[in-house]
């Protein structure tokens, strides 16, 4: 499972699931692997900014 991860603190939280699988992100959404018709949110923030997907 993936993780968002804050660039500050490093604090992470798991990746959102949407139909059965972890969202990605395209742009500054966290996407549904079935397409953003599917489901879409905001990339989650913590410490003022925006959280990064771990790599």
């Amino acid at each position: 499972m993936s993780n968002l991860v804050c660039p500050k603190c490093g604090a992470k939280v798991s990746v959102p699931v949407h139909c059965g699988k972890a969202m990605h992100m395209e742009g500054d959404q966290l996407v549904c692997w079935m397409g953003p018709a599917c489901g879409h949110q905001d990339i989650p923030e913590h410490c003022g900014t925006s959280m990064k997907l771990e790599q």
